[in-house]
């Protein structure tokens, strides 16, 4: 078959979760600061205190910015989440040969395949597209559903490894 080499970025958009998150890490580092402020023994490490905490808070605001890279090398896909445009984390791997099925997410025909799942892996934007996909697989015992959106680059190399599993209805 030959080696097939492809690869994807997916931004994951901003979700109320995620907005929630950044507004209660601001109001928590706010009331950390203002309480600092109080204590008479804290009062003349204020600033370098302070500094402590508006970096944690602006690390962990940035860690919410978050991008998915599909990688494909002849039947394995490799997922990693990317925190910021600079930190890398493998996310997940798989062998597509593995996946039962793949169908859109809102599939009415394979509804009741993709429905039987004991975990919901979301490698995706968070926004239903049209190229919103839902593989299940099997790993480590459980039954996953995995989220994707392959561009139709990614989803013809993954479909000549599987062509009879993936439903494009």
């Amino acid at each position: 078959m030959g080696d097939v080499f492809n690869e994807q970025l997916v931004e994951k958009s901003s979700s109320l979760k995620d907005n929630l998150i950044k507004a209660a890490i601001i109001v928590a580092s706010t009331v950390l600061i203002l309480v600092c402020s109080m204590i008479p023994v804290l009062l003349g490490f204020l600033f370098p205190i302070a500094a402590v905490i508006i970096f944690g808070a602006v690390f962990f605001i940035r860690r919410l910015n978050i991008e998915y890279e599909y990688v494909f090398t002849s039947g394995d896909l490799d997922i990693d989440k990317i925190f910021n445009k600079n930190k890398r984390k493998k996310f997940i791997s798989i062998d597509v040969r593995k996946i039962e099925i793949m169908a859109k997410v809102d599939s009415k025909e394979h509804a009741r395949e993709l429905s039987n799942f004991q975990k919901i892996v979301d490698c995706s934007s968070g926004i239903k597209k049209d190229n919103t996909y839902a593989a299940m697989i099997v790993r480590n015992g459980k039954r996953e559903k995995l989220i994707l959106e392959p561009n139709e680059k990614m989803l013809n190399a993954i479909k000549k490894y599987i062509p009879r599993k993936i439903m494009q209805n």
